[in-house]
């Protein structure tokens, strides 16, 4: 058996190290690029900003993809679009989750004392996040039991669209207040 000396493995093992680093501090160029190694890299928990900036741009692609707009004109065929749509909405909550967990283990480590983009990202963008995860939920589970377009049912639905401009304007005013933080 041939013995490698101690240095070449050194080398390869910090270049391996050097290369997960590269990827992980450039998530939209290895997205744009090399997705199934972007996906391979950051799924699972959080536990780096790569993860947490991929995590966060595929909550927001999905929340984009379900916000798309409906090509149908009736009831019928509308739903229809909506419920095709579940493996997205599904994405988005398993997102969701993942980054509420992690603010929750942000906020238990006080990561947020010293650090005011920590802590607009806990307390306003993290909330703001679950939220609107939330009203998607509430709208797909509506669709899904609505056959029929009935009083109740627009009603509803009313109320879900005044969440969700609710929602969008919440989200733009974090957006605005993170980067006047001058936070990245």
């Amino acid at each position: 058996m041939h013995q490698y000396p101690r240095f070449a493995v050194l080398t390869i093992l910090l270049l391996i190290g050097g290369i997960g680093a590269i990827i992980d501090e450039n998530v939209d160029f290895f997205e744009k690029y090399a997705p199934k190694i972007n996906a391979a890299l950051h799924s699972g928990e959080i536990t780096s900003t790569g993860d947490g900036e991929y995590n966060i741009a595929k909550w927001l692609e999905d929340r984009g993809k379900l916000d798309a707009d409906f090509q149908s004109k009736d009831w019928q065929t509308y739903r229809q679009e909506v419920l095709r749509r579940k493996p997205y909405l599904d994405d988005l909550m398993q997102r969701n989750d993942t980054i509420q967990r992690r603010l929750q283990v942000e906020a238990a480590q006080h990561l947020d004392a010293n650090d005011p983009c920590e802590s607009v990202t806990i307390h306003e963008g993290g909330p703001i996040i679950a939220k609107y995860t939330q009203t998607e939920k509430e709208f797909y589970s509506l669709m899904k039991k609505s056959e029929t377009p009935t009083p109740k049912v627009k009603a509803e639905l009313d109320e879900l669209d005044n969440k969700d401009a609710e929602l969008k304007k919440q989200l733009s005013e974090f957006s605005e207040h993170w980067q006047a933080k001058g936070c990245k």
